[in-house]
């Protein structure tokens, strides 16, 4: 299965959402239950000074791996499952010149 075309730019945001569940009931009691056996984890990545076809590349990635696709975290090696949490968000910078950004969520029990 292919990863991203293009590393993404040095900061990598990595954070965990919590598996908790917490509600509270109208005479106070709080219900708690955990939805996962762990926290997923959350990955929100950039890409700046794209060219038309850097942006193209990331596109089609993106349109064809929004289900799930191997993800390198490259600051620890290790590679995590993931998907597209939302669309991506392109943005035209100047002419010919573009930034991206993503955000991936980890994706248990898919089969690469």
């Amino acid at each position: 299965m292919e990863t991203l075309p293009i590393p993404p730019e040095v900061e990598i945001t990595k954070e965990y959402i919590d598996p908790v569940v917490s509600v509270t009931f109208g005479n106070g009691i709080e219900q708690v239950r955990q939805r996962w056996s762990r926290p997923k984890i959350l990955f929100r990545i950039s890409f700046s000074a794209l060219q038309e076809a850097e942006k193209e590349l990331l596109e089609s990635f993106y349109a064809h791996h929004r289900c799930f696709s191997p993800f390198l975290f490259p600051y620890e090696g290790k590679t995590y499952t993931v998907r597209f949490n939302k669309p991506i968000q392109v943005k035209q910078t100047a002419p010919n010149l573009y930034t991206l950004s993503a955000e991936l969520i980890e994706a248990w029990g898919v089969e690469l």
